[in-house]
């Protein structure tokens, strides 16, 4: 039997880097995100992190994927929660972080509007990444509930 190369992996290192990510997502948005500084924090050596997320894009998208599964219930809750995970992306250059949050939050629209739940959400969506991409206006419920209450 072989040893496997290097240390072992230390029990819980993922997590803790992921919360990191997310505490320092928290509190300075995704631009301002350091991946040196994650690791630091962390208490991890930078190739530990780059080993297993090649990219700032790759450990955001990995942060933010459990908050992206939260809100239970009906189409204004996810698209408040919605808001609160694009207003983490803020400065996002990355279509891959995007799109980490967009997919799932899209699914969950899709399933939860009876008629043309595709066109709906894309609509519902596409209001919020306008906000957040080109008018970089607030987005906040009062935003949530007015896209929603314009759809009916």
């Amino acid at each position: 039997m072989t040893r496997p190369r290097g240390r072992p992996r230390r029990a819980g290192a993922d997590e803790e880097i992921l919360d990191v990510a997310r505490q320092m997502l928290r509190e300075n948005g995704y631009r301002d995100l350091n991946v040196d500084t994650v690791a630091e924090r962390a208490g991890v050596a930078k190739t530990t992190l780059y080993r297993r997320w090649p990219s700032k894009g790759a450990l955001v998208a990995a942060a933010i994927e459990p908050l992206a599964l939260s809100a239970d219930g009906d189409v204004l809750s996810v698209l408040r929660e919605t808001c609160t995970l694009l207003n983490l992306l803020a400065g996002v250059d990355d279509v891959d972080v995007l799109r980490a949050v967009l997919e799932p939050q899209r699914r969950r629209l899709v399933s939860l509007i009876a008629i043309d739940g595709e066109l709906l959400a894309d609509m519902l969506l596409g209001a919020l990444v306008t906000r957040l991409l080109v008018t970089r206006q607030p987005l906040d419920d009062a935003f949530a509930d007015a896209v929603l209450s314009r759809t009916r």
